[in-house]
């Protein structure tokens, strides 16, 4: 009798044991949402988990990932099909263009309509640092004796209202045609030069 219960006992200690290594395998401590998130970036510096508004689902964020440069593509500068015009619903009927225009793209397109206070007794300078104004470009300082004397002569009445016009075309008129224009689009700035050197050569003027 006592061997017959010795069997039946060792296989229940067992069986016990063997349940208690199971549940202690199920209680293990696993790795949090931020840990397996951090292992799956290794390059980032900081990884942060946004949550939704009660739909269980989460947004990672990472900073800090080295990621390469490119350039943006389409350029508008670069793209030569002009004629592609992309346009979205503005209104119920309404189109309007989803392109920059010709204006936004290049600056001395830009029409300007100039209107010059004849109280002001402008110079010529004056007029062109009013036209000027918040178009993103500038005018450079004169780079030599034609310049400064085209800068300093009194701005004909005639230039007191000009457009509207595109705004290269402002600045040609106010210059004149001894003038031609130059435009540094990194500085943005308005330069003129001497259209022709043998003027200068002609009235003596050192350029």
């Amino acid at each position: 009798m006592y061997p017959f219960q010795k069997t039946r006992v060792v296989p229940l200690a067992f069986l016990i044991a063997l349940i208690a290594g199971c549940a202690q395998q199920q209680q293990a401590p696993q790795p949090s949402e931020s840990e397996r998130l951090a292992a799956d970036y290794p390059d980032a510096d900081k990884v942060t988990i946004a949550r939704t508004d009660g739909t269980g689902q989460s947004r990672v964020v990472a900073t800090g990932l080295d990621q390469p440069t490119h350039e943006v593509e389409p350029d508008v500068y670069r793209d030569r099909d002009a004629s592609r015009v992309e346009v979205m619903r503005g209104g119920r009927y309404a189109l309007v263009t989803a392109n920059a225009t010709l204006q936004q793209r290049n600056l001395l397109e830009q029409t300007v309509n100039i209107s010059i206070p004849a109280s002001m007794n402008p110079s010529v300078e004056d007029g062109l640092r009013y036209t000027l104004q918040h178009t993103g470009y500038s005018l450079c300082a004169p780079q030599g004796e034609p310049q400064e004397l085209l800068y300093s002569r009194p701005l004909p009445a005639t230039h007191f209202r000009l457009g509207p016009m595109p705004l290269r075309e402002v600045l040609q008129v106010l210059a004149g045609s001894a003038f031609e224009v130059q435009a540094d689009p990194i500085a943005r700035t308005i330069c003129y030069q001497v259209r022709d050197q043998r003027l200068i050569e002609e009235t003596g003027h050192d350029g």
